[in-house]
């Protein structure tokens, strides 16, 4: 592992580097070669984000496809201004904007939410990124793990639907209930980010007899 000095806004940021930079060849490095330390230190502010979608995996041929599944709405939480936001399908660029001047936090946002917002102007590798999921997973070695199970075991309470009716009320042009669905999985998953970064561990349960507690370094 190495240190290298980056640049930022008339500001120099000393950053490790994973081994994973030394293999693509690109001068720049990309935010997975950034260790999760280093993403703290270089960005004061993050923003949580969530999105939903027009259809489901299956309506546009499985997980090969799903930058098209389109948006329905996206939600965010911004650290800076302590404010949550929403935008529709039209307004996405403005997510897009703030997306490149924070850190970007989520649960499973590189294996969904990040590419199916690239047919809207995103560019992944502008961005650095820090997802719970991947982060738990390598911790744990336990893939899939469920934002479910991480908020209840963490928090006492889990999130207060699923996609699939996301997808139904989308059908039904019932654009608030969307809103406030995806507002409250960005709260659910901002506070599970927060109860890690100031209790140094997050609980995953999953079943009432099994919660286990696994130590997580988010600051």
């Amino acid at each position: 592992m190495a240190e290298v000095e980056t640049r930022t806004a008339g500001s120099s940021v000393r950053i490790k580097l994973n081994a994973s930079f030394w293999r693509h060849g690109f001068c720049v490095p990309f935010s997975e070669d950034v260790t999760p330390s280093s993403l703290f230190l270089k960005h004061r502010h993050f923003l949580v984000i969530d999105v939903e979608t027009q259809k489901l995996v299956q309506d546009v041929g499985g997980w090969d496809h799903i930058d098209k599944l389109g948006i329905s709405v996206a939600c965010a939480y911004d650290s800076k201004t302590d404010q949550f936001l929403s935008y529709k399908e039209n307004e996405l660029s403005k997510l897009i904007d703030l997306c490149e001047e924070r850190l970007v936090v989520g649960y499973n946002i590189r294996g969904f939410d990040l590419p199916v917002m690239v047919p809207y102007g995103l560019n992944p590798s502008k961005l650095d990124v820090f997802d719970l999921m991947y982060d738990l997973e390598a911790l744990t070695r336990q893939r899939f793990l469920k934002l479910e199970a991480v908020a209840r075991g963490t928090l006492g309470a889990g999130k207060s639907a699923d996609g699939l009716m996301a997808v139904e009320w989308y059908k039904r042009g019932e654009i608030q209930k969307i809103i406030d669905y995806c507002l409250q999985d960005v709260k659910v998953t901002r506070d599970v980010f927060q109860f890690g970064r100031q209790n140094g561990f997050v609980k995953i349960q999953r079943s009432e007899e099994n919660v286990t507690q696994v130590p997580v370094q988010w600051n």
